[in-house]
């Protein structure tokens, strides 16, 4: 799994990197599984998965779908994993 991870968030990044995930930071060219950010004011989520060489339909027809997005404020790094695991914050049910 791929993750973006908002600039302000190093130690969070740097515990993911150690558990095998791939992260790189917001605004670097990169396409993300998941999307970490932590300040909601300033949406920096939008410029991930929006470069054009990402937007483009693929030779088989399917482009990028789109990206987890978890806010990290309050949250502790098992908390962040369990929901990067199951891809959502909690059951529907």
């Amino acid at each position: 799994m791929i993750i973006a991870v908002e600039k302000g968030l190093e130690s969070l990044k740097h515990q993911l990197e150690e558990r095998g995930y791939k992260c790189f930071y917001i605004g670097e060219d990169g396409v993300a599984d998941a999307i970490i950010y932590k300040d909601k004011d300033n949406h920096p989520y939008f410029q991930v998965n929006n470069s054009p060489q990402v937007t483009n339909v693929s030779n088989y027809g399917a482009g990028v779908t789109g990206a987890l997005l978890i806010n990290a404020e309050n949250k502790t790094i098992d908390e962040i994993i369990s929901i990067l695991n199951r891809k959502t914050y909690s059951p529907l049910f």
